[in-house]
C-alpha cells in the first residue's frame, strides 16, 4: 500500500465541486483527507472545503495538505514565485517541464489563475480505482508520494527560517554600517567646528 499525495484538476472548476461531491458519498476507503483548492486572481490559494474522515469534528489543522496550502499561499510561496511572477501561466504544460521540478512547483504550475482541483491524501492498494474513478471527469491526475511531499516541506520551511536569519543579519549589519556612518558624520562636524 502506498501513501500518496494526489491533484485532481478539470479544465470547469465546477467539475472539482461535483468530484468533491461524489468523492465525499462514495464507498473509497483509506482517504485521509480531500480538500477542495483554489487558485484566485491574485494567485494565492484557497481551501473551499474538505473532508476529514479522521476528525469528526470538523476542525481541520496540522495536516500535510494545509502546511502544503500555507506554503504554497504564504511569504516563501511568494518568494519562489507560487503566487505571482514566472509560475502563474493560464498556459502551462507541466508535462513538457523538467522532472526535476520541485513538487511545490509543479502543483502551482498543473493549477493556474482561477481553476479548482482536489488535494487527496490516501492511502493506495492499486491507482487504478482513483483513476478510472476521475478519468470519466475528463480529470488530469497528478501524483506523488507522501514522503516526498512531506520532506520537501520540511526543507521549504527550513530554506525559508535560514533565509529569514540571513535576512536578519544583513539588516542588522547596515544598521550597524548606518550607525557607524552617521557617527562619523557627527563626529567630523564636532571636528569642523573646532577648525575653524
Amino acid at each position: 500500500m502506498s501513501h500518496n499525495l494526489i491533484l485532481v484538476t478539470w479544465n470547469e472548476s465546477a467539475k472539482a465541486f461535483e468530484s468533491f461531491t461524489q468523492l465525499k458519498d462514495s464507498p473509497i476507503n483509506k482517504i485521509h483527507e480531500v480538500s477542495i483548492l483554489q487558485r484566485q486572481k491574485d494567485g494565492k490559494f484557497k481551501i473551499e472545503d474538505q473532508i476529514n474522515p479522521d476528525q469528526d469534528n470538523g476542525i481541520w489543522s496540522g495536516s500535510l495538505i494545509g502546511a502544503l496550502v500555507g506554503i504554497l499561499g504564504g511569504p516563501f510561496g511568494v518568494i519562489l514565485g507560487f503566487t505571482a511572477g514566472a509560475l502563474i501561466g493560464e498556459s502551462f504544460d507541466i508535462d513538457h517541464e523538467k522532472e526535476d521540478l520541485a513538487v511545490l512547483g509543479r502543483i502551482s504550475q498543473a493549477l493556474p489563475v482561477g481553476a479548482t482541483g482536489l488535494l487527496i491524501d490516501i492511502y493506495e492498494e492499486t491507482e487504478d480505482f482513483l483513476d478510472a474513478f476521475f478519468q470519466k471527469t475528463g480529470a488530469t491526475i497528478y501524483r506523488w508520494d507522501y514522503d516526498e511531499v512531506q520532506s520537501e516541506i520540511e526543507a521549504s520551511l527550513e530554506a525559508w527560517q535560514e533565509s529569514q536569519r540571513i535576512a536578519n543579519i544583513t539588516l542588522k549589519e547596515k544598521k550597524k554600517s548606518e550607525h557607524r556612518l552617521h557617527r562619523k558624520e557627527k563626529w567630523d562636524a564636532f571636528k569642523a567646528h573646532f577648525h575653524k
